[in-house]
């Protein structure tokens, strides 16, 4: 009986991360609205009512996937600013582990990129949203700590907001994303990508820098 259970449970976890993987591929490369329940179990290898029995709904299926990609995200970030030393450091590493790590998993990317778009937002539910909003809220301020640090070590602008940083540093970071994505056109040879990215957070770090005090004003 316990054996029999013990079945029974892996071949439930099997299927719930088989109609996961499906559908984080389907809703990246269709989207949100013109994916269905049914082509998911389909592709899945389970049963329409089967999936229902993981998922109440596409909306609920779609955020489980969702929040797994921006747990996965997380989890990257995090083990970039602990491995780096010194706030700059830091600030660069966790900006470069959110470029490698959304291209390593580019449908997780994307998935995530869409919950931002107004034609799948308006597909979710204001629950949905405030879920997502507020795991990507936490690496923000995740982020503005590390700022607000090299402020008060005297590194960088005192009149800086660290937050705004933050998303600055984050949506600059995407958009470069979404650049070394692109298929056509090609605005920049790929060998060249890696120095852009590492170009893109030097000029953002050299913006933020304090500035050395004149000797008039001593």
């Amino acid at each position: 009986m316990i054996e029999n259970a013990s079945k029974r449970e892996r071949k439930k976890a099997e299927n719930r991360q088989a109609i996961l993987r499906t559908a984080e591929e389907l809703f990246s490369g269709k989207g949100y609205r013109e994916t269905t329940m049914q082509e998911i179990a389909e592709r899945a290898g389970v049963a329409k009512g089967t999936l229902y029995l993981y998922f109440r709904s596409k909306e609920e299926l779609y955020l489980t996937v969702c929040v797994r990609g921006v747990s996965g995200f997380g989890e990257n970030l995090e083990k970039a600013r602990a491995a780096a030393k010194g706030v700059e450091e830091k600030i660069r590493a966790v900006y470069l582990a959110y470029i490698r790590h959304s291209l390593k998993q580019p449908s997780v990317f994307r998935v995530l990129r869409d919950t931002f778009l107004e034609q799948v937002r308006k597909n979710l539910s204001p629950a949905t949203m405030k879920e997502v909003s507020s795991i990507i809220g936490d690496w923000l301020k995740n982020e503005s700590e590390l700022v607000r640090d090299g402020i008060e070590q005297g590194l960088f602008d005192p009149g800086l907001e660290p937050y705004h940083f933050s998303v600055l540093a984050w949506r600059t970071a995407t958009g470069l994303v979404e650049l070394a994505l692109l298929q056509d056109p090609i605005v920049i040879e790929r060998a060249s990508l890696e120095n852009l990215f590492e170009a893109s957070i030097d000029i953002l770090l050299r913006g933020i820098k304090r500035l050395p005090e004149q000797p008039g004003n001593m």
